[in-house]
């Protein structure tokens, strides 16, 4: 027996070391493509800039349109190296669980073992022993035994605990590696619907010849009607009516320079929360000793419409300061939730932003900072986009790093990263789809 098990763990060393060098070699590669793909791009984006600066024409433009598509090329190959550099992550987490859990389970038969043989000797007293053993070296000996089965039951219940930490933290880090490779396909075909758009457009530039400039001036009308259309379009906002989309790219601009926020996420998450549905915006707040209220359209009662003691004196005080009336005023219903049988959760979230008024007073100065407002209002349209881009900043979302981004809209929403929340997570991949849309018509903005 102890012969085969030798073998085992020879056997699982010899393969174990294999695999790795297997895996970190192609590791290696990866990133060594990586990082000239990087480069390739970073070249390609600058040209882009530099083109752009020399003005539009014929020849600029598809000059432009050429280096974009294959920056676009160059970033969906990237993501695929991402994304085979993160199914080898996670190959490798899965394996270490498998051996982690094998590990557990060998661990709990020893474990039981030991517990076995502990009482059994247990049963006995040192007289007993004493009287058993036929000479005093073996009740010594026995006596000693006792001692090595209860520290090996100390170190085994170590043992355990140590395994099922690390067990724990593989599994986390699973998560993690398949949250970011869902990310990156998004982001890929993202990309690729970049490429068809760059491409037809330059088809469409292809076919004009130099003589036919007046053509192409067309073109260029065709571009800046296009542009008035996406400023002009309603940009919806909760709880506050409708602004142009030009006037909240502005507002979030703005935001952005601030916080290093990309405008089309802020954008993005407001989208997002202008469809959420009727438990936002559709109470009015009656009882402030019991936070209770009712709903806005049919005017029956509503339990937990707002925290009491947490959030009801700054509403009331932040209602005085914005000269509106406390119970006229929409805020978000309590979504029921329970909890070991007990309400949990409360409604008072308020304004396109949803902020609770206890959360909107910690960002009240830096509103105000930011806009130059003398006292920030939650429905004021860029007073709201710009506490929104500022509470993403607070949870790690960074310009350009999807995954950053797509992890602060999860916790946005659920308070916790999109690998711990099934919820956020769908909540994370919406946003991002409107992140790229969005994206799109900001490029447009900008030719």
């Amino acid at each position: 027996m102890r012969r085969h098990l030798a073998i085992f763990i020879v056997a699982m060393v010899f393969f174990g070391l294999s695999t790795v060098g297997v895996f970190a070699q192609s590791r290696a590669d990866l990133e060594r493509d990586l990082a000239n793909l990087e480069d390739q791009i970073k070249a390609l984006t600058d040209n882009i800039t530099q083109t752009k600066n020399q003005g539009a024409s014929l020849k600029n433009d598809i000059t432009r349109l050429t280096q974009e598509i294959s920056a676009n090329k160059l970033k969906i190959q990237a993501f695929d190296k991402n994304i085979k550099k993160l199914s080898q992550n996670i190959s490798d987490k899965n394996q270490r669980i498998s051996v982690l859990d094998a590990k557990k389970e060998r661990e709990k038969d020893s474990l039981a073992q030991i517990l076995r043989k502990a009482r059994y000797m247990e049963q006995y007293s040192f007289l007993d022993f004493g009287f058993q053993t036929r000479s005093l070296s073996t009740f010594f000996s026995d006596v000693d035994s006792f001692a090595t089965l209860n520290r090996a039951l100390g170190e085994s219940f170590t043992e355990i605990r140590n395994t099922k930490t690390e067990l724990e933290g593989v599994k986390a880090e699973l998560e993690d590696a398949k949250d970011e490779e869902t990310q990156k396909k998004i982001a890929q075909e993202a990309e690729k619907k970049r490429v068809e758009s760059n491409q037809k457009e330059k088809n469409s530039l292809l076919t004009i010849t130099k003589n036919q400039e007046a053509e192409y001036q067309k073109v260029r009308a065709a571009r800046q009607v296009e542009a008035a259309q996406i400023k002009a379009r309603l940009f919806d906002l909760r709880d506050a009516g409708a602004i142009s989309f030009g006037q909240a790219y502005e507002y979030a601009l703005s935001a952005s320079k601030t916080t290093g926020v990309r405008p089309a996420l802020i954008l993005a998450i407001l989208m997002q929360e202008s469809s959420l549905g009727t438990n936002v915006g559709a109470c009015y707040l009656r009882d402030y000793a019991t936070g209770s209220g009712v709903s806005i359209k049919t005017g029956l009662g509503k339990p937990r419409t707002m925290h009491p003691s947490r959030d009801v004196p700054v509403f009331t005080s932040l209602m005085a300061k914005v000269g509106r009336d406390p119970q006229k005023t929409p805020i978000s219903c309590w979504i029921a939730a329970y909890s070991g049988g007990q309400p949990s959760g409360w409604g008072g979230a308020m304004g396109p932003s949803q902020f609770i008024p206890s959360t909107w007073v910690l960002f009240e100065g830096r509103i105000e900072n930011i806009t130059g407002a003398s006292m920030a209002d939650p429905w004021n349209a860029f007073h709201a986009i710009t506490a929104t881009s500022l509470y993403l900043m607070d949870l790690g979302a960074v310009a350009g790093n999807e995954v950053a981004e797509r992890n602060a809209a999860c916790k946005y929403y659920s308070g916790r990263s999109c690998s711990a929340s099934r919820a956020g997570a769908g909540y994370g991949n919406s946003v991002m789809s409107k992140l790229y849309a969005t994206q799109q018509d900001i490029d447009k903005l900008q030719r």
